[in-house]
């Protein structure tokens, strides 16, 4: 367990505020603070929850102040690159990759008044605040960090021109104005699955179909109950899901070559070239989450094979039951790692 202790002193100026005026009830089923006090009640509270959560950074074996440095240098690289005029994400994970130490604020905030309450003591508070923050940081990295190495991918395609990828009225994917990039917002069909986006490669000289899927719904592009009728086209935005994403990517021969992932309607699927996901080291020693990779695999198929981003160290261990065509990749926050790991696309 992290050890907290610089939040004590904060904590007791907010009690020495409370003392001192008596007007401000605070009990385990009342909370009442008048208005003019407020400002300042707040003010102290929110230093108490400060020195919480830089107690926990400071602590973190994951250091994600430097992932939010990286993140978002590359995320404006690519707004350049692409001429974007934005990079849209839930509001929790933005917070996290732009600012780390409000993320977890944030995530302190009903623990603090529960203690302020006498609901738990300082000892439980403790627990409680180190648990909060423990859970955000972690799930909150991982899907920074998916974001971070999804843009660098992006960055080291060497892209001239990104488009958005649309479907017409007869359901045939086309190109049109890409304005930002929410992964996973796509305007796709309930029954289809298709690329995000799509971007001009200057490295591969090519095209390049790229998607940002959730992890878990590709496990859905193998469901066998064929509607009645096709439903009519709507969107098929996931980007506000705080979920893991696997990265799809294929070449294409042209601007008409936009492959359909999963067509659940018409019962048919195109495989990508490459697919990419994350693991963290435990992961790589849960049958369950291999399995889940390996069925993926089988879904896609994808031309080039998987590889699979290592969140932390390389297993020092052989790691048994690992599907065949799969690429451990583990880079940290290091590009030259990306790089490296791109290099089976030239092969």
């Amino acid at each position: 367990m992290t050890e907290l202790s610089g939040w004590k002193n904060e904590y007791a100026k907010l009690r020495e505020y409370i003392a001192a005026n008596p007007e401000i009830v605070i009990t385990r089923n009342e909370i009442s603070i008048p208005q003019p006090l407020r400002d300042e009640f707040y003010r102290l509270f929110d230093e108490a929850r400060k020195a919480l959560a830089e107690d926990h950074l400071n602590a973190l074996p994951i250091s994600a102040q430097t992932l939010s440095e990286r993140y978002v240098r590359i995320e404006e690289e690519v707004k350049q690159m692409l001429g974007l005029e934005n990079i849209v994400m839930p509001i929790d994970l933005h917070i996290f990759l732009h600012n780390p130490k409000e993320s977890l604020i944030r995530s302190v905030y009903n623990s603090l008044f529960d203690f302020l309450q006498g609901k738990v003591s300082e000892e439980e508070f403790e627990q409680l605040a180190e648990a909060n923050m423990a859970a955000s940081s972690y799930d909150l990295f991982r899907l920074g960090y998916e974001r971070w190495a999804g843009l660098e991918i992006i960055r080291l395609l060497e892209p001239e021109e990104a488009f958005f990828v649309d479907l017409d009225e007869e359901f045939k994917p086309y190109l049109r104005e890409l304005k930002e990039i929410s992964f996973g917002r796509q305007t796709h069909h309930p029954t289809m699955r298709v690329p995000e986006f799509v971007v001009r490669s200057r490295k591969f000289n090519k095209l390049v179909a790229i998607k940002m899927a959730l992890a878990i719904e590709i496990n859905e592009y193998l469901v066998s109950i064929k509607p009645a009728v096709r439903p009519k086209k709507r969107t098929g935005d996931t980007s506000i899901a705080l979920a893991p994403r696997a990265v799809l990517l294929s070449f294409l021969k042209s601007e008409k070559d936009i492959p359909v992932y999963a067509d659940i309607f018409d019962g048919t699927r195109v495989s990508p070239d490459w697919l990419i996901e994350y693991v963290d080291g435990e992961e790589l020693f849960d049958t369950e989450a291999l399995q889940q990779i390996r069925r993926h695999i089988e879904i896609l198929n994808p031309k080039f094979g998987c590889s699979l981003i290592v969140l932390g160290e390389m297993p020092e261990l052989d790691v048994a039951g690992m599907p065949e065509n799969v690429r451990l990749v583990s880079t940290g926050l290091d590009i030259s790692g990306l790089s490296e790991m791109m290099s089976v696309l030239s092969a």
